[in-house]
């Protein structure tokens, strides 16, 4: 109990100031050059399920895919981190494969943690996705060796 209050701890601590707005992130992703949102039918429906059911202990949930072979240089790159108010937690950028990934996170209340992923493939979709998980479950099913074992497994078999 005390382990998991204090990883809670720790990553509010962290990501105390870091924060990213999902509109000022789909925004800066349609500025990009060769990228344009899909349409994803059913996600304001299953948004509503989500924030009346709350499974898994996720409060809320929005998502925005973009395709397009757009490849981000280090301008796009500084572009997208300077549409957010905080330091990410995580960001890479590969000048080689062109490839970003983006993650910010935050308390969004006294039990609960907001996380913003941004993911760009210039081989396949964008992702922004935000979401509002509860922090102690969360914690849980990071400390759970159970889960980790599951997770290498899968990763060790190639299946994803």
């Amino acid at each position: 109990m005390i382990r998991r209050a204090a990883l809670v701890a720790i990553a509010a601590f962290v990501s105390s100031s870091a924060y990213a707005d999902f509109d000022s992130l789909v925004r800066a992703m349609h500025a990009q050059r060769g990228l344009h949102r899909v349409w994803t039918p059913g996600i304001g429906l299953a948004r509503l399920m989500v924030r009346v059911i709350h499974p898994a202990g996720v409060h809320d949930v929005q998502l925005a895919l973009f395709e397009g072979d757009a490849r981000f240089n280090s301008r796009d790159f500084e572009r997208i981190l300077r549409a957010s108010d905080g330091k990410p937690m995580v960001q890479v950028h590969s000048n080689r494969t062109g490839e970003v990934a983006v993650i910010w996170a935050r308390p969004a209340g006294p039990d609960l943690m907001e996380m913003l992923l941004v993911a760009h493939d210039p081989n396949d979709n964008t992702v922004v996705l935000r979401t509002v998980i509860d922090g102690e479950t969360l914690a849980r099913e990071i400390a759970d060796p159970r889960h980790a074992s599951r997770i290498a497994r899968r990763e060790g078999s190639g299946v994803e």
